[in-house]
């Protein structure tokens, strides 16, 4: 059976179903019992899927990145594509050679909680510090070890495998109806166990002061990356029905603005966590970046509300990022 033949939406939510069924029962038994040999396998297995299913073409955000080096998301290009993007070539899906509109694209977008290209450089640091993270934990000392993985390997191995069923739904094919909240679903899961991660680790940390807590911090910055990342996500799907109407969009744009900068600052003050904080911030700073660069579509009655609505995000976006940093800097000093 082929990949093809996998990547099918029911069975892509069944099994994020699953984890998150399994992830307790997991977490039970590996915290228990399990020797540090088998947790130190399972996370780098579950890094390994990861990085394996990112690596599989055909995402929308990689057509983006695409459209962004072609320079289509430029406003001040007269002849800038209008966002007509290929469908997905790659191993999880039939080609296809018809065009379709991505939602987004920062031209004829309908949403706006959508971040300029530049935002997406964050996940470099991102895989390279858990990589640097899966390796470290052979040098570890067993008394390090043994106060850290038994706490996190369960969600940090959710997290991987939540993220690689999202490689596999975020993807012109599943445009339609339900299929397209799969991709927040597993993006949602994600966060979520890296919010596990991240609250395991900073109390084993505290606990255990000799490890090199600083190799949490790119769990922590993943854990914000896609907190944000779930909420541009679930904005993009819902702009792509195009029965909802622009005041709906704006409603859920600026509460997006106003969830994403709640969640920077309280989760950054109440867990000294100032990653988090500064993680938010950059999501949110590259999200009013992109309203910035906003190519509006065509003259009409609803580009003029939804071209409003972008100038007040912008506005809330900016507002968001600069409370988030500068809580941030107050966890960091206190």
């Amino acid at each position: 059976m082929s990949l093809r033949n996998l990547n099918s939406p029911p069975l892509v939510a069944m099994a994020g179903a699953s984890v998150a069924v399994g992830l307790p029962m997991l977490e039970a038994a590996l915290s228990s019992s399990a020797s540090l040999t088998l947790l130190k396998s399972l996370n780098v297995a579950a890094f390994a899927t990861n990085v394996v299913a990112v690596s599989i073409p055909g995402r929308l955000d990689g057509q983006q990145d695409d459209e962004m080096r072609k320079g289509n998301l430029n406003p001040e290009k007269p002849n800038a594509d209008n966002a007509s993007i290929k469908k997905e070539d790659s191993p999880l899906v039939e080609n296809k050679d018809e065009s379709s509109s991505s939602p987004y694209s920062l031209n004829n977008s309908r949403t706006l909680v959508n971040p300029s290209g530049w935002a997406f450089a964050i996940w470099g640091p991102i895989y390279l510090g858990e990589a640097a993270f899966v390796a470290s934990q052979f040098l570890a000392s067993d008394a390090a070890a043994s106060a850290l993985l038994p706490q996190i390997t369960a969600p940090f191995v959710a997290a991987n495998l939540f993220q690689s069923l999202w490689c596999a739904s975020f993807r012109p094919s599943y445009d339609a109806g339900w299929k397209k909240y799969v991709s927040v679903a597993m993006l949602g899961g994600t966060a979520y166990s890296l919010s596990l991660v991240h609250s395991a680790g900073s109390a084993a940390a505290a606990l255990e002061p000799s490890m090199l807590s600083h190799l949490l911090l790119p769990l922590t910055m993943h854990f914000g990356w896609t907190s944000a990342a779930t909420l541009v996500n679930l904005n993009g799907s819902v702009a792509s029905n195009t029965s909802v109407s622009p005041r709906s969009l704006i409603g859920l744009g600026n509460s997006s603005a106003l969830v994403a900068t709640a969640l920077g600052v309280g989760l950054t003050l109440t867990h000294s966590a100032p990653t988090y904080g500064l993680t938010l911030a950059w999501a949110l700073a590259a999200c009013a970046d992109g309203m910035a660069k906003r190519v509006p579509s065509q003259s009409s009655t609803e580009e003029e509300i939804l071209a409003k609505g972008a100038n007040v995000q912008k506005n809330l976006c900016w507002a968001g990022s600069f409370a988030c940093a500068v809580a941030a800097a107050y966890a960091g000093l206190v």
